[in-house]
């Protein structure tokens, strides 16, 4: 029977090899004529690898973009990433917002001779703060916040045009047509605004990021109620980065503002029913894009809206009010609650080069790898091997992807399992949770720090096959790899299922399985085993 040799059975075949070699000594002068009673070897090979133009399920629609079952994505993307080789992406982001239980923004109006306040209040400001995701690099000496901005893809000098919209999608938590199951939301689900016009909020309709130093302070009017102003400033805590989008103050009031006092804000159902959220929707075919903090903390992304309280009070023997003083305020409305990445994707405008084959994710592409017909598993199962070793690598194009810092910084590889009705369950290999150190796919660097290679150990997987535990030879799925999704194990819980979240945009293109084409660096299955001599 064919086994993988763990630990245990290295140890023994050691303790065998030395018992055989004392066996076939003459005497102690002599040479050692056997030393063990196994040779080991190694074999090659080819891997055939279906690529997304043969088979259109490899090329994706949409993925699960929401955060209803895990709490937040990793990543929520803002911009557009455009790589000729790759399918362009305009990343926007749907959210409801946090509840606030009857704001207050009434002027108060009474006045009595013992002096009691009269409140006026006066709306300065509404912006969407989006706070970048950014490490600082600031330095003993330096007098200005310095940040380093992380994981910016794209063109660093183009501007990218954002545009706020009033979402008009109820967006629920449990499923329409199933009320006691879980709802899910596709990245390229639609969501639905009434009016272009009026649903959207910008202060200006050509609004455009582009991230800078500067982005760590906003400056703006704030107003006394007899019209003076007076210049303010927003600044984040450790004063991180971010965009601030000034919305339309007229259009705010009245779809937001004025409605403090209705029932729409006295319960968190009637405020979500009424105002169901956000659309931040990037536009264009070419610029940057971003990820965000939408870590819900006192930096996260929030709606804004920045007031001034005046306030009069009555002396006595003074007919009119007295100026007393001007309170600065502010209500932060959250982006929380159901949160949805969208993806719209295009495809890149030059094909990959002949035996080579691309993965990207997000809504991007995958690869089917085939490594072993029935035929080549009875051929190897004959062999009777003891199997040591097997491991699958895909190398890099470095002429395409030269830059380590923008590709995948780890694929990931799974089975569809026939599911015995017709369909197929994406499965993990047990590999990827009973060799979780060893299992590998993290992208390789040459010794001057170029991308190489990804590999794949999957000892377990091909053990199973030679001593029949399994006799599925379903191909796998080769995809860039999400994390933590894609992980099989999750706070001590184990699950064999493969989930389609995705929020990694990056892209590589790697040498298919073409010996005559790519030599060496061929996609290639390596097995390493000892057999009895």
């Amino acid at each position: 029977m064919i086994r993988k040799i763990g630990a245990l059975g290295i140890s023994l075949l050691c303790l065998g090899a030395i018992i055989s070699c004392e066996k076939d000594f003459n005497d102690i002068g002599t040479n050692v004529v056997s030393n063990t009673k196994f040779e080991t070897g190694e074999i090659l090979l080819d891997v055939e690898i279906t690529t997304a133009n043969d088979d259109p399920s490899l090329d994706l629609e949409s993925v699960r973009a929401d955060n209803i079952a895990i709490g937040a994505l990793g990543e929520y993307w803002l911009g557009v990433y455009k790589s000729n080789h790759y399918k362009t992406i305009e990343s926007s982001i749907v959210s409801q917002l946090g509840f606030i239980n009857s704001p207050k923004n009434e002027d108060v109006k009474a006045a009595t001779a013992n002096g009691e306040i009269d409140s006026i209040y006066v709306l300065d400001k509404v912006i969407l703060k989006l706070p970048y995701t950014a490490t600082s690099i600031r330095e003993t000496g330096d007098t200005k916040p310095k940040f380093r901005f992380d994981s910016l893809l794209g063109n660093p000098n183009l501007a990218t045009s954002l545009k706020v919209f009033r979402n008009n999608t109820y967006l629920n938590n449990l499923n329409p047509t199933n009320p006691s199951a879980s709802n899910s939301f596709q990245s390229d689900a639609i969501y639905q605004v009434l009016d272009p016009v009026t649903d959207l909020l910008n202060e200006d309709g050509d609004f455009k990021f582009l991230p800078a130093q500067k982005d760590s302070m906003f400056v703006f009017k704030r107003h006394y109620s007899n019209g003076n102003e007076f210049n303010d400033t927003i600044k984040l805590e450790n004063k991180a980065p971010f965009i601030a989008v000034p919305l339309d103050i007229t259009k705010m009031k009245s779809v937001f503002w004025n409605n403090f006092k209705n029932d729409q804000f006295k319960t968190k159902d009637a405020f979500n029913n009424f105002f169901r959220g956000l659309i931040v929707k990037s536009e264009g075919t070419d610029g940057l894009m971003v990820p965000l903090s939408l870590t819900g903390n006192s930096a996260s992304a929030s709606l804004e809206f920045y007031y001034t309280i005046s306030r009069y009070e009555k002396k006595e023997g003074i007919t009119d009010l007295v100026f007393k003083d001007t309170v600065p305020s502010s209500y932060s409305f959250p982006l929380s609650g159901i949160r949805n990445s969208i993806y719209n994707m295009s495809p890149g405008t030059t094909s990959p080069p002949a035996n080579n084959f691309v993965i990207q994710g997000t809504a991007g592409t995958m690869a089917k790898i085939k490594i072993l017909d029935s035929a080549k598993l009875q051929e190897l199962k004959s062999n009777n091997w003891l199997i040591n070793d097997a491991s699958l690598s895909f190398h890099v194009n470095q002429n395409v992807n030269t830059d380590k810092n923008i590709i995948p910084q780890r694929l990931f590889v799974y089975q569809d399992k026939d599911n015995g009705n017709g369909g197929t369950t994406p499965t993990q290999l047990t590999d990827s949770y009973k060799e979780v150190a060893t299992f590998g796919g993290n992208i390789e660097l040459t010794e001057d720090n170029k991308p190489e290679k990804y590999t794949f150990r999957i000892t377990d997987y091909i053990s199973d096959l030679l001593d029949g535990t399994t006799n599925d030879i379903s191909p796998l799925i080769l995809k860039v790899y999400n994390n933590p999704t894609d992980n099989a194990v999750n706070n001590n819980a184990l699950d064999v299922n493969v989930k389609s979240y995705n929020w990694n945009p990056r892209g590589v293109t790697l040498l298919d399985g073409n010996e005559t084409a790519n030599g060496a660096k061929r996609a290639v299955l390596k097995i390493s085993y000892s057999k009895e001599k």
